[in-house]
């Protein structure tokens, strides 16, 4: 897949053009509690928060509070943020700021809830729901997502996206080949 790379300062420009340059991504697994006559999984936490590491909870935690502050200081100065569904890379942790600031100003309302993840070594799965409401678009969407962070130390070194643009698309009401007002 052939990416493209963004540097710090055009992030709000591309974030307004994003929707429209993206593929497919990945979507989420399923889960579901155990039921009576079910089978489950020995040792299988109940609550999904639970399943989430810690740096995965603060990483979704970030996103909700609208302080792009929140989420910048979560990485590495060198970091690389990249939404595979958009085919966007933002580096450093300036760039990760203006990632989150360009998405709050296409997307309103917008928050990830986690529901799920793993962690092994230095690497963390964070599996949840994209939501939101497109600026302008008919309705809000309400979409899967699953994030790659991987470590180093305490911090945020990379992070990749996966989630299906066309599913946002089409829950928002908008058609799959809508572009930003202005791009």
């Amino acid at each position: 897949m052939r990416m493209r790379h963004f540097v710090p300062g055009l992030a709000v420009g591309v974030a307004a053009a994003a929707l429209i340059a993206g593929t497919v991504g990945a979507g989420s697994a399923a889960s579901s509690e155990a039921s009576p006559g079910k089978q489950q999984l020995v040792g299988a936490p109940k609550d999904g928060q639970e399943r989430v590491p810690a740096v995965g909870r603060r990483w979704a935690a970030a996103w909700t509070t609208g302080d792009t502050r929140d989420l910048a200081r979560l990485y590495t100065r060198d970091a690389v943020y990249t939404d595979r569904a958009l085919s966007l890379v933002f580096r450093g942790s300036k760039g990760v700021e203006e990632w989150e600031t360009g998405s709050r100003q296409l997307i309103e309302n917008l928050k990830f809830e986690a529901t799920g993840g793993f962690r092994g070594g230095d690497g963390v799965v964070v599996e949840g729901v994209f939501s939101g409401r497109i600026v302008g678009a008919p309705r809000p969407f309400a979409v899967p997502l699953v994030t790659v962070l991987r470590l180093r130390g305490n911090l945020i070194q990379s992070s990749n996206d996966y989630y299906n643009r066309g599913e946002i698309l089409s829950e928002s009401g908008l058609p799959a080949d809508w572009a930003p007002p202005g791009s």
